[in-house]
């Protein structure tokens, strides 16, 4: 994962990661088959991470607009603190676009907000925040700044 959120998936060989954690070729190729293994199962990890972390949001209803405040500061931590692996997310969530291996992970990584914003809105206004908060992050990955709280909320507010 380190090699990942430092180089990207293209850097990815079983020589690549057999240095970074200093064991023998051999040993990458007699647990992985593959680098597309390789990257399954680093799919997997990050699907678990990030799942865990929706389903630990412990969003207390306050009314208002307070949910919609908290997921613009989740939105804001994935692409500050947390960019590197928002970027890795988002490397290895597009390889289900071609691959049906990572087809079901990347769809299940994408309905993992909108399942945790179902508990509190409507299906469609879910589906719309989720879709937003999403392409929101997306294009602020590639902004030299990112946004504000503030400047994601009123988006989200918006949708």
């Amino acid at each position: 994962m380190e090699l990942l959120k430092e180089t990207g998936i293209a850097s990815v060989t079983a020589r690549s990661v057999a240095t970074r954690a200093e064991v023998p070729v051999g040993s990458v190729s007699y647990y992985f088959d593959s680098v597309k293994g390789l990257l399954l199962q680093a799919s997997q990890q990050l699907l678990g991470r990030r799942t865990a972390q929706i389903a630990d949001w412990d969003y207390q209803d306050t009314g208002g607009d307070a949910l919609l405040e908290q997921l613009a500061e989740l939105i804001h931590h994935q692409i500050t603190t947390g960019r590197s692996l928002t970027v890795v997310s988002y490397e290895l969530y597009l390889l289900g676009l071609r691959d049906p291996d990572f087809q079901q992970i990347s769809a299940h990584t994408v309905g993992a907000l909108r399942n945790k914003l179902l508990e509190h809105f409507p299906a469609k206004r879910a589906s719309h925040l989720a879709a937003t908060a999403d392409g929101y992050q997306l294009q602020a990955l590639f902004d030299q700044k990112p946004p504000s709280v503030a400047s994601i909320l009123t988006t989200l507010k918006s949708e």
